[in-house]
């Protein structure tokens, strides 16, 4: 069995250049299709909410997705607060509208998966990842340091700008998005 996608881009060196190139974006951030430009490295928060660090509404061991990702032991969830959708029915509104938990530097984004390891997690299941890559990818690199192996999960709305998974790609095993509107006028 191969190991997860990230493993390579960390042994070969491409997965610091991508977070040094995605730390210093978050300078003028444009990571999702809203390209607010904020300048999240010096605290501006844009459209979503979020500063330099991600915020962490809680990690666990979930067992409602789908089966395959679930398994018997359970996809290892991190939701992450706020969002850059914004959707008024969402159903973790207090997640994303309200933003309840705390921000997390990377030392501590990268302990909560490997604790989520530990506990046996099939996989990490990052849930409304677009807006905090940057954070994703240097807490990852700590992690896999520390010795995390398991398959990651991009557990998104959907609203991702093309440029930015370009930018990771290869880091994730699996592409998770929700379909939230299927006509224009909707949306």
């Amino acid at each position: 069995m191969r190991g997860p996608s990230y493993l390579k881009l960390y042994e070969d060196g491409r997965l610091r250049v991508v977070r040094d190139r995605l730390i210093k974006q978050l300078g003028d951030c444009r990571f999702c299709p809203r390209n607010c430009g904020a300048d999240r490295l010096d605290g501006e928060k844009g459209f979503c909410r979020t500063g330099r660090y991600a915020v962490v509404s809680g990690g666990g061991l979930h067992f409602g997705e789908e089966p395959p990702l679930v398994g018997h032991d359970g996809s290892g969830t991190i939701f992450f607060s706020w969002c850059n959708l914004g959707c008024v029915y969402c159903q973790n509104y207090d997640i994303s509208h309200l933003g309840s938990g705390r921000a997390l530097n990377a030392g501590e984004l990268a302990a909560l998966m490997l604790t989520l390891q530990k506990k046996g997690a099939r996989n990490i299941n990052l849930v409304t990842p677009s807006h905090i890559i940057a954070q994703i990818i240097e807490a990852l690199i700590i992690a896999v340091e520390k010795g995390l192996r398991l398959p990651l999960v991009y557990n998104t709305g959907g609203y991702d700008k093309v440029s930015t998974l370009k930018e990771v790609e290869g880091v994730f095993d699996i592409y998770m998005p929700d379909a939230k509107y299927a006509e224009r006028d909707s949306a």
